[in-house]
C-alpha cells in the first residue's frame, strides 16, 4: 500500500498529538500513584508506631496476670477494635508463630488478604521499626504495614494495618476518561485542520513533478514552468539551473574519466575498486599482471581465486578502517593496501592497491637471516670467555688446575671467535648468506660433558646445577662448533628460566638411527598455544624475562636451523608452570 505525503503529513500530526495525550496522562497518572503511595505509607508508619504504644499500654496496664503474651492474646479482640475505630484503618494482631489472633473486619471478609510475608519480615524487626508494601488485590490497591510489638525488650506479636486507596484508583479511572475523550475530539480537529493544509501545500508540488519526470528521463532540456514568487518558485529556479549545471558536468566528468584512466593505467602499482556488492569497479593493467588474470577471468572469478582479496574488502566495510597486509600468492610476496571509497561520508566501495614486494622481502628476507645468525654466532664465544674471566676474577690464579683449565678455554673459545671472524670475512668477499658446515665424527658425549663443564659457570651464579646421566652413546656425523652451540643455547634458556637452587637434567640415550639428548628445566614452563611458535625467529614467551638476560629470541631458532641443516630433529615439551624439555635427535654416523 503505497502512502502519499498528505497521508503522512495527517498520520505524523495524529501521531504526536496522541503520543503526546498519552505522555501527559501517565505523567499525571504516575504522579498521583507515586504522591498517594509516598504519603499514605508515611501515615501508615506513623500509624503503627502509635498503634504499637497503645498496645504497649493496654497490655501494661493489665493487673490480671504478669504473662504479657496471655493478655495480648485475651485482649487481642479489643484492641483491634479501638485501634481501628482510632486511625479508621483495618487492624489485625498477630502471635510470635505468625497466627492471626483478631481481624477488625467482618468475619467473611477475613480470608481475602494474606500478611505471611509481611508478618515474617515484622517478626525478624528490632523495635520502633516497621514494614510496609503496596499491594493491588481484586483490583484494589492497598498499603499493608506491620510491625513487632516489644514489652521490655520481651517480643509478644505483630500488629498489621491495611489502608484502602480506593480514592486513587476512583480518581486515577477519571483521568482516564477524560484524556481519551479529550484525545478523541484533539483527533477530529486536528484530522480536518492537516488535510486543509496538506492540500494547499501540495498543489504546486505536484507541478514540480509532472516536470521533474521529464528531466529524470535525460531531458535535461526540460524546463520548470512556474511563475509564483515563493519557496516552490524558488525550488523551480534552482532546479532549472541545476539541470543546466548537470548537462555541462557530465561533459566534465567524461573527460575526467578519460585522463584518471590514463594516470592509473601508467602507474606500478596494481589497484582496482570493488563495490559493495564485490563488483569490480576499476582495474588497470598492472593488476592483471600481478594477478597472473586477463580482464574477463579478473571480472568473472578475481575474488573466488583470491579469497584474501574478498577477505580484505568484507573488513574494510565492516570496520570502516584502512588496513595493510603482506601476502604470499602465486610464488609472489604481495603487500596490499585497502581503504574504503567515501563520498559525502557515504562508503561507495573498497579501494584496493597491490604491490610486488617480491625481490624486496627475498634481500630483507635473507638479511635478517644473516644477521642474527652473525649475532649469535660471534655471542656464543664471548659468552664463555667473559664467564671464565669473571670465574677468575672472583676465585683468583691460586687454584691452578682450575686456572689453566679456564686459560685453555678461554684460548679455545678465543680461537673459535677467530674463526666465525674469519668466517664473516669471507662471507663479505664472497657474498655468502649461509654458514658452511663441515661434518666431522663427533663424539657427543665428550661434546655435551664440554658443553655442560662451561654452561655449569653461569648456573652456579644463580645457584643452578646441571646434572648429566648418559650411557655408551655411538658416535654422530656432524659439525663439532655448530652443534655446540645447539646444547649452549638450549642450556642458556633452561638457566634462564630456572629459579635458584634448581636442577636442570640432560640425558643423552640412543634407539634405532638416531641419538637422543634432553635438556629438562623446572621452569615456569610454555603454555601450549605458544610450542608452535618457540622456534620463531625473535619469539619470546616472557619478554621481560628475556630482556633481563640479555636474550634476543633467535637462540631457539638458530638451535632449528642447525639441526635441520644435520638432518636431525628438534622439539618442545612443556606445560605452564611445569618446566619445559627440549629434545634434539641426531642421526647415527653409521
Amino acid at each position: 500500500m503505497k502512502f502519499t505525503f498528505r497521508s503522512k503529513f495527517v498520520f505524523i500530526n495524529l501521531a504526536l498529538v496522541l503520543l503526546t495525550m498519552i505522555l501527559i496522562a501517565v505523567i499525571v497518572i504516575q504522579g498521583l500513584i507515586h504522591n498517594s503511595i509516598g504519603s499514605s505509607q508515611r501515615r501508615l508508619s506513623q500509624y503503627s508506631n502509635e498503634a504499637v504504644l497503645y498496645i504497649q499500654q493496654e497490655v501494661r496496664a493489665d493487673q490480671s496476670t504478669s504473662d504479657y503474651d496471655t493478655i495480648f492474646l485475651n485482649k487481642s479482640l479489643s484492641l483491634v477494635e479501638s485501634l481501628s475505630n482510632l486511625y479508621t484503618t483495618r487492624t489485625l494482631l498477630y502471635d510470635l508463630d505468625g497466627n492471626l489472633l483478631s481481624d477488625s473486619a467482618n468475619v467473611e471478609l477475613i480470608s481475602n488478604v494474606s500478611l505471611d510475608n509481611e508478618v515474617s519480615t515484622a517478626l525478624s524487626l528490632d523495635s520502633g521499626k516497621s514494614v510496609s508494601l503496596y499491594k493491588k488485590v481484586e483490583d484494589r490497591s492497598r498499603i499493608y504495614s506491620a510491625a513487632p510489638i516489644y514489652i521490655d525488650d520481651h517480643k509478644i506479636g505483630v500488629v498489621a494495618l491495611i489502608y484502602s486507596l480506593e480514592f486513587m484508583d476512583t480518581t486515577i479511572q477519571q483521568i482516564i476518561t477524560l484524556f481519551i475523550f479529550s484525545s478523541l475530539f484533539s483527533m477530529i480537529i486536528l484530522i480536518i485542520l492537516s488535510n486543509y493544509m496538506a492540500k494547499s501545500i501540495l498543489k504546486p508540488i505536484r507541478l514540480l513533478v509532472d516536470s521533474t519526470k521529464k528531466v529524470s528521463q535525460g531531458y535535461y532540456s526540460e524546463l520548470i514552468k512556474y511563475d509564483v514568487k515563493d519557496e516552490v518558485g524558488e525550488l523551480t529556479s534552482n532546479f532549472n539551473n541545476m539541470t543546466l549545471n548537470i548537462s555541462d558536468k557530465i561533459t566534465e566528468i567524461e573527460e575526467e574519466k578519460y585522463k584518471l584512466s590514463a594516470i592509473i593505467s601508467s602507474i606500478d602499482d596494481g589497484i582496482f575498486a570493488i563495490s559493495q556488492n564485490f563488483d569490480i569497479l576499476m582495474v588497470n593493467e598492472k593488476a592483471k599482471e600481478i594477478l597472473n588474470t586477463s580482464e574477463n577471468e579478473f571480472e568473472s572469478s578475481i575474488l573466488d581465486n583470491t579469497p584474501f582479496l574478498k577477505d580484505m574488502v568484507e573488513a574494510v566495510l565492516r570496520e570502516e578502517n584502512d588496513i595493510v597486509t603482506e601476502v604470499n600468492f602465486s610464488n609472489k610476496h604481495l603487500l596490499l593496501l585497502a581503504s574504503s571509497i567515501m563520498h559525502n561520508q557515504n562508503t561507495l566501495g573498497v579501494l584496493i592497491v597491490i604491490r610486488d614486494n617480491t625481490k624486496l622481502y627475498e634481500v630483507e628476507k635473507q638479511q635478517k637471516k644473516f644477521l642474527s645468525n652473525v649475532s649469535h654466532e660471534l655471542r656464543t664465544p664471548l659468552t664463555t670467555i667473559i664467564g671464565y674471566t669473571d670465574l677468575l676474577q672472583r676465585r683468583g690464579t691460586d687454584n691452578v688446575e682450575l686456572t689453566n683449565k679456564s686459560i685453555d678455554n678461554i684460548n679455545r673459545e678465543g680461537k673459535r671467535l677467530l674463526r666465525l671472524v674469519n668466517d664473516l670475512l669471507s662471507l663479505s668477499k664472497y657474498d655468502q648468506i649461509d654458514f658452511d658446515i663441515i661434518f666431522t665424527s663427533v663424539d657427543i658425549n665428550m661434546l655435551l660433558e664440554d658443553v655442560i663443564y662451561q654452561m655449569k659457570v653461569k648456573s652456579q651464579k644463580y645457584n643452578i646445577d646441571i646434572l648429566y646421566n648418559t650411557s655408551e652413546l655411538p658416535r654422530v656425523r656432524g659439525d663439532n662448533d655448530r652443534l655446540k652451540q645447539v646444547f649452549i643455547n638450549i642450556l642458556d634458556n633452561a638457566i634462564k628460566y630456572s629459579n635458584s637452587g634448581d636442577v636442570i637434567n640432560v640425558v643423552a640415550t640412543h634407539y634405532d638411527n638416531y641419538v637422543e639428548i634432553s635438556v629438562r628445566d623446572y621452569g615456569p614452563g610454555v603454555p601450549e598455544e605458544y610450542l608452535e611458535r618457540i622456534f620463531d625467529a625473535f619469539y619470546r614467551v616472557d619478554e621481560a624475562r628475556s630482556r633481563e638476560f640479555g636474550g634476543t629470541g633467535l637462540g631457539l631458532s638458530i638451535v632449528k636451523s642447525i639441526v635441520d641443516r644435520h638432518n636431525g630433529k628438534v622439539y618442545m615439551e612443556s606445560k605452564d608452570r611445569e618446566g619445559t624439555m627440549v629434545v634434539v635427535k641426531l642421526l647415527k654416523e653409521n
